[in-house]
């Protein structure tokens, strides 16, 4: 009988918006998008109402207002604060930590140029669950697109990665995957290409030619990589993404290739494209477009494919520039497009 005294005793009452419940669904929506709230207090509910919690100081309200025992509501612990929180106990300053990551199934990417790389690396692995965590330690280098990362914490190896409904399998320490082109392969997915023949001619793991073959329903993709590895991965992921059937592949260079039949659409997914303008053009049919990423300087972006343009003039080529788009920021002085030409 004290037991339950006490626990009256020291019960706190707080104000509670009631809500018939034969009506909470269709109100519940409303009042949570309000803003008045109070998420650090429970929900709770008898045979006639739901309790919302409001916060101190909420403005009048038509709905009414009583006076509810509620109970507190665990709030977990915001990972960036668990990851500072940590790092601080363990000795590294809080000015050298990095404040946002990438995250790839269940590898962690993060930059950092601060003390004892491998202990926060040990953290991180535990506050966000990651099997692996690498830092940056460099970029992409090489044609063969290679990044320069360093295993801080786990065993490293294979990840899949989901976005956008395509399960992306590679290796971060072996593959380029870069989380500033999200927009543009998601916008891959509502192009029309229903019936098209596509040629992928910097295919990596398939990051563009994937949602074009399994949004798009084009008659059939060829793609081309020269990096083993990625080239690997690649046929894994056509496996995985179920789109096997429609792909031609090849583990190549590819200014080497001429295809079977001319292609309706070309991807040059590389920043190299510009190099690559005749060897496209030989596998384009009349009427056929170009997509190439390239990079443009900060005082060039007034004519952004100017260079695209003088370099089709220079081969001959008779072409027309459809469209010309900034995809990000590269560096403090370069910005990554995409330019469509369409073939004469």
């Amino acid at each position: 009988m004290l037991l339950i005294n006490l626990e009256r005793r020291f019960k706190v009452d707080m104000k509670a918006i009631a809500i018939p419940r034969r009506s909470a669904e269709k109100e519940l929506r409303s009042i949570l998008r309000s803003g008045i709230v109070d998420k650090k207090k429970k929900i709770t509910a008898d045979e006639n109402n739901v309790y919302v919690p409001i916060l101190s100081g909420t403005p009048a309200t038509s709905r009414k207002v009583v006076d509810v025992d509620l109970k507190e509501r665990s709030v977990p612990e915001a990972p960036l604060s668990a990851l500072l929180r940590k790092a601080k106990e363990a000795g590294l300053k809080e000015g050298t930590l990095p404040r946002r990551w990438v995250r790839y199934g269940n590898s962690v990417l993060i930059r950092y140029d601060g003390p004892d790389p491998r202990s926060l690396g040990k953290i991180i692995g535990e506050v966000l669950g990651a099997k692996s965590v690498y830092r940056f330690s460099g970029g992409i280098s090489g044609v063969l697109r290679i990044p320069s990362l360093e295993l801080l914490f786990g065993n490293g190896g294979p990840v899949t990665h989901l976005e956008n409904g395509i399960r992306y399998t590679f290796d971060p320490s072996k593959v380029m995957f870069s989380p500033g082109n999200v927009g543009i392969r998601a916008s891959m997915k509502h192009l029309d290409v229903r019936g098209k023949i596509i040629y992928d001619m910097f295919a990596g793991i398939g990051y563009f030619s994937l949602p074009l073959a399994k949004y798009g329903q084009p008659r059939h993709v060829y793609a081309v990589e020269i990096n083993p590895s990625s080239y690997e991965f690649l046929l894994l992921n056509l496996q995985r993404n179920r789109v096997k059937n429609i792909f031609t592949t090849y583990n190549a260079d590819c200014s080497s290739i001429t295809l079977p039949e001319k292609a309706d659409i070309i991807v040059m997914g590389h920043f190299a494209s510009p190099s690559y303008i005749e060897s496209a053009y030989h596998n384009a049919k009349i009427g056929g477009t170009i997509m190439m990423h390239h990079l443009v300087s900060s005082e060039n972006l007034g004519d952004p494919a100017g260079e695209i343009e003088k370099k089709f003039q220079d081969l001959g080529i008779k072409h027309e520039i459809s469209a010309s788009r900034v995809v990000k920021s590269y560096s403090p002085h370069h910005w990554h497009m995409v330019t469509e030409v369409m073939i004469l």
